[in-house]
């Protein structure tokens, strides 16, 4: 046996000992790292790979060797968690973005069931049981999450889910701290660095696309390519907003804001620089659209035709303006001048040979579109041959930007690919009066020639879309859109020209647009009850993985597309509103505005002086009517004025003066507006029924009756008219004629909520609830936007003590509308009566704020402050009520007691006289007045007060027992009872009162 020597000659340890010693010492730690104490604070689990199941260990020392056994510490008092935010939780809204809760909870685990809290900790302790029952819980919270409204009851409904489901998992819900909502949000300046999805998305727009027009030719197999997108995808109305104007909406579906905020308006715009008037072009928009968004985030885009692109905006990928054939004046592009008409610039020679001139489309291509025997150009009058000329117009246009779309985008392969088509508004324009049925009133001999020309063109849209699709693979998503309907049938105007330039052309179009998404990430099936232009940029972020701006009025259509994307993309949001880098062409002249204004004028559009006066008479009604859908009355009400300044006698700024004047409560000047504007033609029908409203408003019935019918001798199948007359019949007590025109409004017009409400209204009157019922649901189909429809619903389910089925409804009418002063004041309205003080206090603060000028919230805050006893603050509040309504009875009920409790006998005894003054207190104005007499002591004056009620009321107990009481404390006994006998026969279960009858006290 050799030595172990070192070359030196000196010995070497032996490597055996090394590696015991390094073994030992090995094991030494890992007994040291294994003993673990646990303090008598906590209990612990053990588990582990190498332990058969799981051990409760309560307190002292245990062996828990690290990477062979897990050691999980719970504790035995009350912790604080904080509630696991959007990245968390990852619960799902139904715009497909993901949230969570933000405050603190104080949980305490019970030692006795240790395993399903261990098991719901799933490794992370106490965190990750709370993540856990926060999912659990919170799975199926109502619609409307992702508004981000967060109120007292919710925060209720919240609390006691969370408890249930952490009692499920072991463990004691002790206080909890909710501040709101969490959702997916990307931090501050990285909006636009957020990575592209893989999708592809087309979007065609059909400008004036209505679904009347649509239907009926699917039904006839005539629209192919669009009946397969429906088959395979989702359907939708499309709520349009005002004023429903090309420009001003299609501005507002590219850039996700309204038009207050997107700066179109008009198809004209005062320069602010010189006060010229022109024509309106991109640099006048002060947000950026989404391909502009989008070209920051790396996604190749390629764009045509769109509204307002003028000069065209530098995106990466390509963009070919409007300029390139403006159609809807007849205006023919000048080919020579290449000035911002694409990006880049110089595609637009590429492109050149592509256009396709009006005087290069030949009759042949015409003839197909029309009937009859007239089939030649010689067969048509002047005005005909200019309506022609038109046409032939938007037939090149129409082929123009189809063969551009379908080049550019083979050569350049966008992932958004953006086409618009104007010619389904306009082909409408031109010849919509002519469509079958036929309308009183029009040349036969136009009807002959012209009756089919918008259901072919439709088709030839259907073309354009066939081709826009051949070669598209499966994982492109389609979206076909149009920014507002189109009047058909019945519901055309009579009194006005549908031609652009030739009167109010807007009064032809209607509110609802059509919407079909289809393709890839698409739920092809799924209902989808309402959608507006709005969402229409917050769904192309989205598909697109870019975060939503918070600001943006729209909201994701994550109910239609697939979960599995929006798994891999959930939606986020930024609270950061993208800013429009200075375009590059800003400066740049438009060399078609002398020619396009002169258009302009030629037609009637803009005054021959506007550009001389620095102000366009059409731009300030626009402007105008947007502050007024805003809500913003006094704001319109300037701009309205200022036009009139500039043209006094302008119809529709007196009819829209007279609207926001009316809103405003100014009834009289209002009235007086609209007498002016009646005596128009364009105006008639507008005016003539806010004149009807106004007389109805003041009870004047026959007054109402008489304007209404001079409107309908010239209009006699306008809905909204035949609604109000329904409204007049009703108010005169004859129901029959009222439901029979309600119904007739309700035929002539699909989409019109208010006679299907109001057959809801009268159906509930006749006491025939489900009928009611049947009418309202009806009114929330037609239109979803409609609150009223779900304000009296709610009352339905109310009457029922069906509660959170009403609660449920007002939720989703507040998540299509979160300020709605009404639905929020009736949703107080019902947590008061459920005891929910504070709930309902929070609301009604909302209503009135929401709406200064709405007089019921205030009122309802008052009667919060009577019950507390602070009648100073009560009155100031009633004293507010009244002066927004001076016949508002109710506040003079509650002005009363007021009163009263200061003493001031009589001026209580006057304001609820008043007060019964108010059909709309009913009997309680009575009721409250007779009980106030008894309580006064003045028992004959009760008995007269309550006879009163007679006749003017069906017989209710509330007031028949009143009544009696006031009878037999004037000792007119034998009266007394027969008052609550009668009361009796209405409603038997009153006990007390039947122990009264049987055993009347004065006779014991």
């Amino acid at each position: 046996m050799s030595d172990d020597k070192r070359d030196d000659g000196t010995r070497r340890r032996p490597t055996r000992l090394r590696v015991f010693v390094v073994v030992a010492l090995g094991l030494l730690v890992l007994l040291v790292a294994s003993v673990r104490r646990i303090e008598e604070r906590s209990f612990a689990v053990l588990d582990g790979p190498l332990v058969p199941g799981e051990f409760l260990v309560e307190s002292g020392w245990t062996l828990a060797p690290p990477l062979l056994t897990r050691l999980q510490l719970y504790p035995r008092d009350g912790v604080e968690v904080a509630l696991p935010q959007a990245e968390q939780a990852q619960l799902r809204s139904a715009d497909g973005s993901r949230y969570g809760l933000r405050g603190w909870i104080t949980v305490r685990p019970r030692i006795e069931d240790w395993r399903e809290v261990h098991a719901a900790a799933a490794g992370r302790g106490m965190r990750g049981v709370v993540i856990t029952a926060v999912r659990e819980a919170l799975v199926d919270l109502p619609t409307g999450i992702e508004r981000g409204r967060f109120t007292i009851e919710l925060a209720r409904d919240i609390e006691r889910r969370l408890s249930e489901a952490l009692i499920r998992h072991g463990v004691d819900q002790r206080r909890l701290e909710l501040d709101g909502f969490d959702f997916l949000t990307v931090r501050s300046g990285e909006a636009g660095s957020s990575p592209a999805t893989e999708s592809k998305l087309l979007v065609v727009g059909w400008d004036g696309g209505d679904w009347e027009i649509i239907d009926a030719l699917i039904e006839q197999g005539r629209l192919p390519n669009l009946e397969r997108l429906i088959d395979n995808g989702v359907r939708a109305k499309l709520l349009s907003i005002s004023p429903m104007l090309s420009p001003v909406i299609w501005t507002s579906v590219a850039t996700g804001v309204e038009p207050s905020r997107h700066g179109i308006l008009d198809f004209v715009v005062a320069d602010p620089a010189t006060g010229q008037t022109q024509p309106v072009t991109s640099a006048q928009r002060q947000v950026p659209t989404v391909w502009e968004m989008l070209s920051r985030s790396g996604v190749r885009t390629g764009v045509v035709g769109w509204w307002a692109s003028w000069p065209a905006d530098p995106v990466r990928g390509y963009l070919v303006s409007d300029r390139i054939a403006y159609q809807l004046f007849g205006f023919e592009a000048d080919p020579e001048r290449a000035e911002g008409k694409t990006w880049p610039p110089d595609l637009y020679e590429d492109i050149r040979p592509w256009l396709v001139s009006p005087s290069a489309v030949e009759w042949d291509s015409v003839r197909p579109y029309l009937t009859g025997p007239r089939m030649e150009p010689d067969g048509f009058d002047g005005d005909e041959q200019d309506m022609l000329d038109q046409f032939k117009t938007l037939l090149a246009s129409g082929e123009t930007y189809l063969r551009i779309s379908t080049e550019l985008a083979e050569r350049y392969e966008p992932q958004l690919e953006v086409v618009y088509f104007e010619g389904t508004d306009t082909a409408a324009h031109l010849f919509m009066p002519y469509r079958k049925p036929d309308l009183p009133g029009v040349d036969p001999r136009r009807i002959e020639s012209f009756h089919a020309v918008v259901d072919r063109y439709y088709e030839t849209a259907d073309r354009y879309l066939g081709e826009l699709l051949r070669g598209r693979d499966e994982g492109w998503t389609v979206m076909i859109v149009s920014d507002h309907g189109f009047a058909t049938d019945a519901t055309r105007p009579r009194t006005t020209d549908s031609r652009i330039g030739h009167g109010a052309a807007a009064d032809w179009h209607r509110r609802f647009g059509m919407l079909v998404l289809s393709g890839a990430h698409v739920k092809a099936g799924t209902r989808l009850d309402e959608a507006s232009i709005y969402d229409i940029a917050p769904t192309i972020l989205a598909l697109f993985g870019q975060p939503v701006p918070r600001s943006w009025p729209g909201r994701v259509l994550g109910r239609v597309l697939d979960e599995g994307f929006l798994d891999r993309h959930p939606v986020r949001y930024s609270n950061e509103d993208p800013v429009r880098r200075d375009p590059s062409s800003a400066n740049l002249l438009d060399p078609a505005a002398e020619d396009l204004l002169a258009k302009l004028q030629s037609l009637g559009y803009i005054s021959a002086t506007a550009g001389e006066a620095g102000e366009s008479v059409t731009a300030r009604n626009n402007a105008g009517v947007a502050l007024l859908a805003e809500g913003r009355y006094e704001d319109a009400a300037a701009e309205f004025r200022a036009g009139l300044v500039a043209s006094p006698d302008a119809p529709m700024l007196l009819v829209n003066l007279g609207l926001a004047l009316r809103l405003m409560k100014q009834a009289d000047e209002a009235e007086a507006l609209f007498e002016r504007a009646i005596g128009y033609p364009m105006t008639l029908r507008m005016a003539g029924h806010q004149l009807a409203q106004i007389a109805l408003d003041r009870g004047d019935t026959d007054g109402a009756e008489r304007v209404l019918a001079r409107v309908l001798a010239a209009e006699p199948d306008a809905a909204e008219i035949r609604n109000t007359l329904g409204r007049v019949l009703e108010s005169k007590g004859d129901l029959d004629a009222a439901e029979a025109e309600f119904r007739r409004a309700a035929e002539l017009d699909p989409d019109a909520a208010l006679p299907r409400n109001n057959l809801g209204n009268l159906f509930k009157r006749r006491t025939q609830i489900e009928r009611a019922e049947e009418w309202y649901q009806r009114a929330i189909e037609a239109d979803p936007y409609f609150m009223g429809a779900y304000n009296n619903l709610a009352l339905v389910y109310q009457d029922r003590g069906e509660m959170d089925r009403a609660i449920d409804l007002y939720g989703r009418a507040l998540a299509k509308s979160p300020s709605n002063a009404i639905v929020l004041n009736n949703l107080a309205s019902l947590y008061y009566a459920q005891g929910n003080v504070d709930e309902a206090r929070e609301l009604w603060t909302q209503s009135a704020a929401a709406d200064p000028s709405y007089e019921s919230p205030p009122n309802n805050l008052a009667s919060l402050l009577l019950n507390e006893g602070r009648y100073d603050e009560a009155e100031q509040l009633l004293n507010q009520a009244l002066s927004l309504d001076d016949n508002y009875g109710d506040a003079r009920i509650n002005l009363s007691i007021v009163l009263r409790a200061r003493g001031d006998v009589a001026g209580a005894r006057e304001q609820l006289r008043r007060a019964t003054e108010d059909p709309r207190s009913g009997v309680r104005a009575w009721v409250q007045w007779g009980m106030f007499e008894l309580e006064s002591g003045d028992n004959d004056a009760a008995i007269r007060v309550m006879q009163g009620v007679e006749g003017k009321y069906p017989p209710q107990p509330v007031w028949l027992n009143v009544l009696g009481e006031a009878y037999a404390r004037s000792g007119r006994t034998e009266e007394a009872l027969v008052a609550w006998r009668r009361s009796l026969q209405i409603d038997p279960s009153q006990q007390r009162l039947q122990k009264i009858v049987d055993s009347p006290p004065w006779l014991n």
